[in-house]
C-alpha cells in the first residue's frame, strides 16, 4: 500500500474518534426534537420573572401595563424587547434528549451542574408559573435544563443560557432617561450652579417661576419635553457606588425634576463631571436607581436647555381680537391719544376728545406686533426707562385693562423691544417699526 491511502486511512479513523468522543457530551436525539416550554409559557400574560443565580444573587421583573421594571436587587427600568427576549428564548427552547431518570444513567445531576443550578428562572402570570433549573453547559454547544416539579432532564439548545450567562444583564435595561416628561408634566425644576429655572403648568399655560417670573412659550416647552421622554444613556457604567462624589453626583453639576399629575410623580436626574480629560459625556443618576450613567453630549445639550429659549417670545398674553382699545402714552411732549374699535373699523381719539377715522390695516399690524409678533432674542435685566418710546394699555370690550406693553428702542435707529413688567426684554430688528406716532397712521 502506498503511503497516501495509509494517510488516509489514519485521517478518517482519528476522525471517527472525535466524533464518539463528542457523541458522549452531546447525545443524539431518540426521535424528533421538541419546544420544551411551547406549552407551559403563555408568552401574553408573563408580567413577572425571577431568576435566582448560584452565588445567591437574585433579579426580579415585574410588568406593569406595557413597563417592565428589576424591582430586585435594586430598581431600574428595564427594555421591553429584552423583557421579552427571556419568555420568547425560552418558549423557543428546543429540547435535544429527556433523562427520564439521570440518577439511574451513567450521568447524575451533580455531572450536569443540577444539583446545585447555576440558575433557576420562573415566569409567573394571573394563573400560574412555570420553573426551569439550568444546569452546565458542553463541549458541543448544548446545555442540561430540568423542569422543576416533573423530574424531567433535558439536554437542550443553549439559548437561554447564553442570555443568562453570556450577556451582561446591564444591556437588559432601559436606556430611557425620562420618559414620563410629556402631557402629564406638571412641573419642573432645573438647577445649574446658581442658575435655577422653574416651570409651573397652570389652567391658562406654562408659567416661568424663576430665573424670573414671565410668561413661558407653551409651544417651545412642550417640543423641549417630546425631545426629554427621548433620551437615552449611552450606557450604565457603575451599580450601586460606593459614594458618588468621584463622578461629580453629590453635589451634581445640575439637576433636572420632573412632577407629575400628582406631587408623589416625580423623576429627578442628576448631571456630573466629564467621565475624563477630553471626553464630552458625563456621568449621571436617576434618583432611585443606584446606577452610574453615561450621557452624551446630545443629551446633556437637550437636558440644560437656554432659560430664554423657553420665554415667551410675543409683547403680551393678549388675544389680538379680545381687544377694544389701545391707550397709547407717549414719553415727553409726544401727544397721547387712543385707537378704538368702531364698528368694523378704528378710530382714533385726541386727549382733547376729537376723533377721526383711522386705516383699519394699519391698526392691525400694530396689534399684531404687540400680541403676536415672535422676538428675535430674550434679554434679561433691568428695565432701560431712558430708551422708552411709548407705553400701550390694551383694554376689552367691558373697558378693563387686559394688559401693558411698555416699548424700547435703542439710541439711534436700534434694535427694538418690548416689555411686559417682568424684567425681560423681547428684542426685535430695526424694521419692527411699531405705529406709535400721529403722523404714521393714515386716516381711512
Amino acid at each position: 500500500m502506498s503511503p497516501r491511502p495509509l494517510v488516509i486511512w489514519i485521517v478518517a479513523i482519528l476522525l471517527g474518534l472525535a466524533w464518539w468522543s463528542l457523541r458522549g457530551d452531546r447525545p443524539e436525539p431518540a426521535g424528533s426534537q421538541v419546544l420544551l416550554l411551547q406549552d407551559r409559557l403563555p408568552v401574553e400574560r408573563i408580567d413577572e420573572i425571577e431568576i435566582a443565580f448560584r452565588d445567591g444573587t437574585r433579579t426580579l421583573i415585574r410588568r406593569t401595563g406595557d413597563q417592565w421594571r428589576q424591582l430586585q436587587p435594586f430598581p431600574v427600568g428595564i427594555d421591553a424587547f429584552s423583557a421579552r427576549q427571556l419568555i420568547t428564548t425560552a418558549a423557543a427552547l428546543r429540547g435535544l434528549r429527556a433523562l427520564e431518570a439521570p440518577g439511574q444513567s451513567d450521568l447524575g445531576t451533580e455531572d450536569l451542574g443540577l444539583a446545585v443550578p447555576n440558575a433557576t428562572i420562573t415566569w409567573r402570570w394571573d394563573a400560574g408559573s412555570t420553573t426551569l433549573d439550568l444546569g452546565d453547559r458542553t463541549l458541543a454547544g448544548g446545555a442540561w435544563a430540568s423542569l422543576k416539579g416533573t423530574g424531567e432532564v433535558w439536554l437542550v439548545d443553549a439559548a437561554l443560557h447564553e442570555r443568562l450567562f453570556d450577556l451582561d444583564q446591564r444591556l437588559w435595561r432601559d436606556r430611557a432617561l425620562l420618559p414620563e416628561a410629556g402631557i402629564e408634566t406638571r412641573g419642573i425644576g432645573l438647577r445649574a450652579g446658581e442658575e435655577r429655572l422653574i416651570l409651573e403648568r397652570t389652567p391658562r399655560g406654562w408659567t416661568m417661576k424663576a430665573p424670573v417670573e414671565t410668561r413661558a412659550d407653551p409651544v417651545a416647552i412642550e417640543e423641549w419635553l417630546a425631545r426629554l421622554s427621548r433620551t437615552r444613556a449611552l450606557g450604565y457604567l457603575y451599580d450601586q457606588p460606593s459614594e458618588l462624589g468621584r463622578y461629580g453626583l453629590e453635589p451634581p453639576i445640575a439637576t433636572i425634576e420632573l412632577v407629575g399629575r400628582l406631587d408623589e410623580d416625580r423623576a429627578v436626574l442628576r448631571l456630573g463631571d466629564p467621565l475624563g480629560v477630553g471626553s464630552t459625556d458625563r456621568y449621571g443618576l436617576l434618583e432611585g436607581s443606584p446606577t452610574v450613567l453615561r450621557l452624551g453630549e446630545d443629551v446633556q445639550g437637550i437636558l440644560v436647555p437656554s432659560t430664554a429659549s423657553l420665554v415667551d417670545p410675543t409683547g403680551t398674553a393678549a388675544i389680538r381680537e379680545d381687544v377694544a382699545r389701545l391707550e397709547i402714552r407717549r414719553p415727553g411732549d409726544s401727544p397721547d391719544f387712543t385707537l378704538e374699535r368702531d364698528l368694523d373699523g378704528w378710530k382714533l381719539v385726541l386727549e382733547d376728545g376729537t376723533s377721526r377715522g383711522v386705516d383699519r390695516g394699519a391698526v392691525e399690524r400694530l396689534l399684531g406686533q404687540l400680541t403676536e409678533a415672535r422676538a428675535t432674542e430674550i434679554a434679561f435685566g433691568p428695565y432701560p426707562a431712558e430708551l422708552e418710546r411709548a407705553v400701550v394699555v390694551l383694554h376689552g370690550f367691558d373697558g378693563r385693562p387686559l394688559d401693558t406693553v411698555r416699548v424700547i428702542r435703542e439710541g439711534g435707529e436700534g434694535r427694538w423691544a418690548l416689555e411686559n413688567g417682568d424684567a425681560v426684554l423681547r428684542i426685535h430688528p430695526a424694521g419692527f417699526a411699531p405705529l406709535l406716532e400721529l403722523d404714521r397712521l393714515p386716516p381711512s
